[in-house]
């Protein structure tokens, strides 16, 4: 049962959705660049702010089936004064994107995004950068904010075991079948474990801090959050839990943003002493009232 005001809220965050893509489709027009390596076009948008002290990566999230990969969080961090850099993944024949991974099993999307990300950072020497993103864009946020020292990762609900993820009961995926190239058993084990090998690498494991968003009544969480959270706190990595009752995945739409900027804003706030030093291994919960 949803109550009047929850209901309120909703329809509002669906018209600033709607406005989001609205405001998203006006900046392309004049402000999509492009970068290219290896013969592979990354599309992004770039926004510098007034702040130098930080840099926000944005990573595009899943979308339904017939529809294009999108820029997301525009309008959500236009207030920001943090300089913003928001990363289109439309590869694969339906444009939905292959999680920034790469075409035939090469991972040169995956190289190639990472190329941008450090060609922006050179320009912009931030001094705090933060990768974020929900869902696709989660899993993302986590794979290219690992690699990275002193990095700050704000994920809402990702997936972890990712072929079992795309391919469900069919390996007709579009996705998948852009990703691997030719199918095999070993294509599809280092596609399913390939965040998890990235976690257990751990190379900068005591200098990051990892925000997750989810909810522990939608099946993501069962299929893969619990683990991934399981393979982060054996590692030891810092972990900051909002745990949320929703029950459809599509939901994270009315309450990752307002999560994202929070944690944005309190990462912005905290004093350059926090940034190194004693942080692996704890984890806090916040946790919401449910709304039944």
């Amino acid at each position: 049962k949803v109550s009047g005001t929850e209901r309120k809220l909703r329809v509002k965050k669906v018209i600033g959705k709607y406005a989001e893509y609205a405001l998203t489709k006006i900046k392309i027009l004049y402000a999509q660049r492009s970068f290219e390596q290896e013969g592979i076009r990354v599309k992004y948008l770039l926004k510098k702010g007034k702040n130098p002290d930080a840099l926000v990566i944005v990573f595009s999230s899943c979308t339904r089936k017939g529809i294009k990969a999108r820029y997301n969080y525009v309008r959500t961090l236009s207030r920001l004064n943090c300089s913003r850099l928001h990363i289109l993944d439309d590869y694969a024949k339906d444009g939905r994107g292959s999680y920034y991974l790469g075409a035939d099993f090469t991972f040169g999307e995956e190289r190639a995004a990472e190329a941008l990300i450090q060609k922006i950072i050179r320009e912009l020497s931030p001094r705090k950068v933060i990768y974020c993103g929900s869902s696709k864009g989660g899993y993302a946020a986590l794979d290219f904010g690992l690699q990275r020292e002193g990095a700050y990762i704000i994920a809402g609900a990702p997936q972890y075991y990712l072929a079992s993820y795309l391919t469900g009961d069919s390996r007709d995926n579009c996705t998948y079948r852009h990703i691997v190239g030719e199918d095999s058993p070993e294509k599809f084990e280092a596609v399913e474990y390939h965040l998890r090998d990235r976690i257990r690498e751990g190379k900068y494991v005591d200098t990051q801090k990892i925000y997750l968003h989810y909810s522990d009544r939608e099946h993501t969480y069962k299929e893969h959050i619990r683990y991934l959270l399981g393979d982060l706190r054996e590692k030891g990595y810092s972990v900051t839990e909002d745990i949320r009752d929703y029950t459809s995945h599509s939901d994270i739409s009315y309450y990752f943003p307002e999560y994202l900027i929070k944690t944005i804003n309190r990462i912005m706030e905290e004093h350059a002493e926090n940034e190194s030093g004693g942080r692996g291994g704890k984890a806090v919960a916040d946790r919401t009232d449910r709304t039944e």
